[in-house]
């Protein structure tokens, strides 16, 4: 999981409790810890990137995460875009993302990504579309019920979930 909104062990609690304790731990790549000051050396799990706006350094753990378990059969997780856009321009998270999805793809680990489409103009949320096979829509009703739609292959309908 590449972390930017979040420090490895907040990740790692909101995993487990979602997952069951037997779950294995996530590798994540934390783009937050050093932003807060705090440094940190690099674990088997846990590899530090300098902060959310210096994508070499994320690429750089992400290329060391690929490179040490290639053979393994792991799925990627970009938790959210969003952080990323705040310190970056909208082109430069795209390439990025796109590198990401590619090298991901190509070690046939499936990746996951999220993107808060309240804080980004339309357009901004649009250029990522393309990266990703499907895309799955949420949002809260007014009466606070959640609900998603396919928006990719096909759109579905708003369902509750």
């Amino acid at each position: 999981m590449v972390a930017t909104r979040e420090p490895t062990e907040c990740l790692r609690s909101r995993y487990h409790r979602l997952t069951g304790d037997d779950a294995s731990t996530p590798i994540v790549i934390d783009c937050i810890t050093n932003s807060l000051g705090r440094s940190e050396e690099d674990t088997e799990t846990t590899k530090y990137a300098q902060d959310p706006g210096n994508l070499t350094s994320i690429g750089t753990k992400f290329a060391a995460v690929l490179d040490q378990h290639e053979t393994d059969q792991l799925s990627v997780g970009l938790t959210n875009l969003s952080p990323l856009l705040v310190y970056t321009s909208p082109s430069d998270v795209f390439q990025f993302a796109h590198i990401l999805v590619q090298k991901s793809i190509g070690t046939g680990w499936p990746v996951i990504a999220t993107i808060d489409p309240s804080v980004h103009d339309a357009s901004t949320v649009e250029q990522f579309v393309p990266l990703f096979e499907g895309v799955i829509e949420t949002r809260r009703t007014d009466d606070e019920d959640q609900e998603f739609r396919i928006r990719k292959p096909e759109r579905t309908e708003w369902e509750t979930f």
